[in-house]
């Protein structure tokens, strides 16, 4: 089997590169040719070449893969092999428990320190957070209820980093970011393509005075130049969504064709204020609720800081971590330069596969490993389901747009020709932006025609379409 062009690109990139894999596309025999890659041109041991994953399955499949390309590609390169079986193609949970014990010091570990498995570490939490509440004053629970407490913070130290960050933002903090976004929205409307043309519209055309239309148009007219000039923003937005559009007469207008053009901007301008409207940032305004709520933040973030406290020495005294420790001593271990330098000169080349499910905590992680190094991210923004694991497929977006060579895999080696071009039919308006049309690398069909029939039922118009993926469409009303 030979590269496609795009598996080339992506494999032979030279420096930092992001690829965009679709389903089937054979991102897993990329990466071996990327691993290969890194020893062959750019002369790197395979001790200097991390490989990631989720999963130790998917991990030991990488390393089957790597082991393959490498005894088919460099033969008399026993060396290569031999260093492979010690290389770092893991789990991110392996990567920093391999730092949290070649750094326990800094890391802030026992060095002779038991990793609990995923289920071992929910049970112990559940059973040491009772405890740790009892730690809490009793004057906190006055203000956030023992029931509300417990639930909040077993929620919130399933990412202690991102907790004990947000929990330090007080209100000074995010008003400017609020009235930013509140300015980005109220400019977003006003200089979109709706709003311009019905300004101009109203401008340029009038009615006589007593039209119902014309009434209409000159309170547009009015609020939209108010609203342009900041003033009493609320009230003007809604006095456009409360417009009324009946009425008008063509003998009041110099032509129908001006009174419809007025009508039709009014109605499509109202449609969108409405929606601004009702989206409510425009609008914000704080209240008294908000001051309530900042208070009651600097409760949590008390009742939290005692609890972490009593969860991290029971766990010193027991000489344990759960997976969310590993990723935080393992940053901690990393925010220490000497440390971080250690691995910047130990680890040349990263290749991260499934970067979707990538969440905060490890973004971090890994901008702390890979400053100097050669980065390659694999992923698909539609596949990410790891979101209960506090997976953030913002993460990955982030860190193509860093990257400054992109490559997307669209040949699907799963699937024939015909198949995959009605799939795509049917999922490009229902997936938008994320939708990446695939090719097929079958020609023929392993068996005639229907291979699958899908049926999509619109119930507002109670029509069934059917669509058998033959490339034939037929819609039959019920």
């Amino acid at each position: 089997m030979s590269l496609t062009e795009e598996q080339k690109q992506a494999a032979q990139a030279q420096g930092s590169v992001s690829v965009l894999a679709g389903a089937g596309t054979g991102k897993t025999y990329m990466l071996a040719e990327r691993y290969y890659f890194h020893l062959n041109s750019d002369g790197f041991s395979p001790l200097e070449v991390v490989a990631m994953t989720f999963t130790n399955k998917a991990a030991a499949e990488l390393r089957s893969r790597i082991r393959q390309t490498i005894a088919q590609n460099a033969p008399d390169r026993a060396d290569w092999l031999a260093e492979v079986e010690a290389s770092q193609i893991s789990t991110f949970h392996a990567l920093a428990t391999r730092i949290c014990r070649e750094h326990p010091e800094k890391a802030g570990v026992p060095a002779d320190f038991t990793t609990l498995d995923e289920w071992e570490g929910d049970i112990w939490l559940a059973d040491q957070l009772l405890s740790a509440l009892t730690h809490i004053p009793q004057q906190l629970y006055t203000q956030i209820p023992y029931s509300i407490m417990k639930d909040a913070i077993a929620c919130l130290l399933k990412d202690p980093i991102s907790t004990a960050e947000a929990l330090t933002k007080k209100m000074a903090d995010w008003l400017p970011k609020l009235e930013e976004a509140k300015q980005k929205a109220l400019e977003k409307l006003i200089q979109g393509e709706v709003w311009q043309e019905a300004l101009n519209c109203f401008q340029n055309i009038a009615g006589q005075s007593g039209d119902k239309i014309e009434e209409a148009r000159q309170t547009a007219l009015n609020a939209m130049e108010k609203i342009e000039y900041r003033q009493e923003i609320p009230a003007y937005l809604e006095q456009i969504s409360q417009i009324k559009l009946a009425g008008g007469s063509a003998k009041k207008w110099l032509s129908k064709e001006e009174l419809e053009n007025c009508k039709t901007n009014l109605k499509i301008l109202k449609e969108v204020v409405r929606k601004a409207y009702s989206a409510g940032l425009i609008t914000l305004e704080l209240s008294d609720l908000d001051q309530v709520n900042q208070d009651l933040v600097l409760v949590l973030e008390e009742a939290f800081t005692i609890v972490q406290e009593q969860l991290a020495k029971s766990k010193h005294i027991q000489r344990i971590l759960d997976f969310n420790d590993l990723e935080v001593y393992a940053l901690k271990a990393l925010s220490f330069p000497e440390v971080q330098s250690y691995y910047q000169q130990r680890w040349q080349a990263f290749l991260i596969d499934e970067f979707q499910d990538t969440n905060p905590t490890q973004s971090k992680f890994l901008e702390a490993l890979t400053e100097k190094a050669i980065v390659t991210i694999v992923g698909d923004d539609k596949q990410s389901i790891y979101g209960f694991r506090r997976a953030d497929v913002r993460v990955f977006r982030d860190w193509r747009s860093r990257l400054q060579q992109s490559v997307s895999l669209t040949k699907s080696f799963r699937t024939h020709h015909n198949l995959i071009e009605n799939i795509n039919t049917i999922f490009a308006p229902v997936l938008d932006e994320l939708h990446q049309d695939l090719e097929g690398d079958r020609k023929q069909a392993p068996h005639p025609a229907p291979h699958i029939e899908t049926f999509i039922v619109n119930c507002d118009r109670r029509c069934c379409i059917k669509r058998g993926l033959e490339g034939k469409l037929s819609i039959k009303q019920e």
